[in-house]
């Protein structure tokens, strides 16, 4: 693992940010995000949709600003619950193995329409590219045994990007709860959204842990 090579990309992400308006209005970016820096290389990488921001975030913590391994603006500020419940996620899903966090787009919005407001359609913005690349480079320097990306929705674009190929789709219970893809190093396993899917019983999050390990 190159950190310098990790510090840069983190580097060019605050560069690009400042050298775009449109950006500049997220609270926040997120990349190289772990849960915990003392449990050694990530095994996991969690590649979420893209941050979430709430209000009381701008009012406590100063934007533009980021969630990386150099700095989280977390360490200043009580975590939301929703960021709270998504860490809590990640390590259920992950089944409690090493893990960094990442996101398909690095800037922060409210939700879905606030985030089109900001900068139009998820897979043509002219952003994507930057970031898909940041991310290669992540996942390249970690190495690890496997990427998660709660979204259904977005796996077949997401496996355009990444050039992935399909093995599965699993189901249970007549619901669609994972899309499963390789990277001819290590599966992708795209899920069902750990916050926004309504219905999403206990018994589906242990199905998706359950086949996640069964197939990493």
């Amino acid at each position: 693992m190159d950190r310098e090579r990790l510090d840069a990309a983190i580097q060019k992400i605050r560069d690009y940010t400042r050298a775009h308006p449109d950006l500049q209005v997220a609270h926040h970016f997120l990349f190289d995000l772990p849960l915990d820096k003392r449990a050694g290389r990530p095994e996991v990488v969690v590649m979420g949709i893209n941050p979430g921001e709430v209000e009381s975030q701008r009012r406590a913590a100063p934007d533009p600003t980021e969630e990386t391994w150099n700095y989280d603006f977390h360490q200043n500020i009580e975590r939301s619950r929703s960021s709270r419940n998504w860490y809590n996620n990640a390590m259920f899903f992950s089944g409690g193995r090493p893990v960094v966090l990442s996101e398909l787009f690095f800037w922060s919005s409210s939700d879905q329409k606030e985030f089109e407001k900001r900068y139009g359609p998820l897979w043509r913005s002219p952003h994507l590219n930057f970031c898909v690349s940041l991310n290669k480079l992540l996942i390249e320097e970690y190495n690890p045994e496997m990427v998660v990306s709660p979204g259904l929705s977005q796996a077949e674009d997401a496996a355009k990007a990444f050039g992935l190929g399909f093995i599965r789709t699993f189901s249970s219970q007549g619901k669609r709860l994972v899309e499963h893809y390789h990277d001819r190093k290590r599966p992708w396993f795209f899920t069902r959204h750990w916050s926004g899917a309504f219905g999403f019983s206990t018994a589906q999050k242990n199905a998706i842990r359950e086949y996640l390990q069964a197939h990493r």
